[in-house]
């Protein structure tokens, strides 16, 4: 399957411990489930790697540091038949035991090849992708990236995605997050592709249609709290993305709005 039919979907995080990486998660399980071959990516290369997240960390396959070398024509249908797998969704992420460096370029070209080896590519975002952004963009089609090192390439791929949910939780220091990440995302124009995904708990009965208006983003979804998450992860199990829990809900929601073709670009506000 080409490039021009593989949908490019950005999760990034309002604030620090938002679960935008969980929720990147549920999402390509949520595309699974809708029939798509969606493929997830961790970029950040240089993290302790989404697998130990989802308690993959185990299984044999390449990461990031695997690709140091991986420049210009990459076979990515090759590369995804390798990649460990989560709940059936080819996973690439960092090692936690070798963080990446790599050189400029090897995340783009590695991304336009793993767009060529599913319809739906995941990115696991850094939030440093929207400060960078104001600064370039990409066309993985051909993998070009503007500018130089990691956050021209974090940039270009953000640049790249037709759609970008930005997860915050329900507290007002996240919110104000989001308020900066929204006012970041308009300098390059990203904010056009945007959407809020609100997380509970809500302890202080923050409403998310309200944070939605001051964010100034459209509400995609609401997650409810799910109290085994944390539990479930510390014991390897991953996130919990069942049909009746509040992630496998909230990934198929999700699902259904890309499937559908629902999160077109809305026109810049002036």
């Amino acid at each position: 399957m080409g490039r021009e039919e593989a949908v490019v979907v950005g999760v990034i995080g309002a604030c620090g411990g938002a679960g935008a990486s969980t929720l990147a998660a549920a999402l390509a399980d949520g595309l699974r489930r809708a029939g798509r071959r969606p493929l997830l990516v961790d970029l950040a290369t240089r993290g302790g790697g989404i697998d130990v997240l989802l308690g993959i960390d185990h299984r044999e396959g390449p990461r990031w540091a695997d690709l140091r070398d991986a420049r210009g024509e990459v076979d990515g249908r090759a590369l995804a038949g390798l990649l460990p797998t989560w709940c059936a969704v080819p996973v690439l992420s960092a090692h936690r035991t070798d963080p990446a460096v790599l050189d400029q370029g090897v995340v783009v070209d590695v991304c336009s090849a793993l767009a060529d080896a599913c319809d739906v590519l995941v990115l696991d975002l850094p939030r440093a992708a929207l400060a960078a952004g104001a600064g370039g963009g990409a066309d993985l089609s051909t993998g070009a990236a503007a500018g130089a090192g990691a956050d021209a390439e974090h940039a270009a791929l953000v640049g790249a995605c037709d759609a970008l949910f930005l997860v915050t939780p329900l507290e007002l220091p996240a919110v104000a997050g989001a308020v900066a990440a929204v006012a970041l995302a308009r300098r390059s124009g990203a904010d056009r592709s945007m959407r809020l995904v609100a997380r509970r708990p809500a302890p202080g009965r923050l409403d998310p249609w309200e944070v939605s208006d001051v964010v100034g983003l459209p509400l995609a979804c609401v997650v409810g709290w799910d109290r085994t998450l944390a539990a479930r992860v510390d014991r390897g199990q991953g996130p919990p993305v069942g049909a009746r829990r509040p992630l496998g809900r909230a990934g198929r929601e999700l699902g259904a709005l890309v499937t559908a073709g629902t999160l077109a670009r809305t026109p810049a506000v002036a």
